[in-house]
């Protein structure tokens, strides 16, 4: 069976060996064969799409370079959510008022053009990864709560809050030069043109 039928077919196999099995709820011994040879029909889809997530999640840092360090020693609000035909990149940067267009620049330039100088934006992201139709960069901070338990202690909880959104599609993307935009999105004209690139772009007031 080719790979990318297994998904469809577990869909579809293993709620028939569900209600299979449970009309043998009566006869244990083959209501558990019938579930043992269902299971690993979604072994091979479920690894198939970890393996999936991790390639799209190193094209992302190759292309965006948008973390100086590795997963395991960022906060762990900082991370690519993936979703569906897009990707969602948290970073803990918070925005002031008074610094609202050197955020927008800089979102709008590492979205665009690579944070790192190895990295090559979006464009290159989208041509790599065809499945992706559009790349949002969310910058956010920290809201910490401490409320007290029914024991007396005190609990922290963090909420990751955005203070600015960019997001580009792969049809805008693709009417860019990312080399232009790298002399452009600089000085005093930045956020404007960083507006009039973007698909959306939004700062919280």
């Amino acid at each position: 069976m080719h790979a990318e039928m297994l998904p469809r077919f577990a869909r579809f196999i293993m709620p028939r060996a569900v209600v299979f099995a449970r009309a043998l709820s009566g006869r244990p011994a083959l209501a558990l064969l019938v579930a043992s040879l269902a299971l690993p029909l979604l072994a091979p889809a479920s690894a198939d799409a970890a393996r999936r997530d991790r390639v799209v999640l190193a094209a992302v840092q190759r292309h965006l370079g948008i973390y100086s360090v590795v997963g395991d020693q960022r906060d762990p609000t900082e991370q690519v959510k993936l979703q569906q035909k897009g990707v969602e990149i948290w970073f803990m940067r918070p925005v002031e008022p008074t610094q609202r267009d050197r955020a927008v620049c800089e979102g709008t330039r590492w979205l665009l053009t690579g944070r790192l100088e190895a990295s090559a934006g979006a464009k290159a992201l989208f041509d790599e990864r065809r499945e992706l139709d559009r790349i949002t960069l969310v910058f956010f901070d920290l809201d910490t709560a401490v409320t007290r338990n029914r024991s007396g202690r005190y609990d922290q909880k963090r909420t990751p809050t955005p203070h600015a959104r960019f997001t580009i599609t792969r049809a805008r993307a693709a009417q860019l030069d990312p080399a232009a935009l790298s002399q452009t999105l600089t000085g005093t004209r930045c956020s404007t043109v960083a507006q009039s690139v973007l698909d959306e772009l939004w700062t919280r007031d």
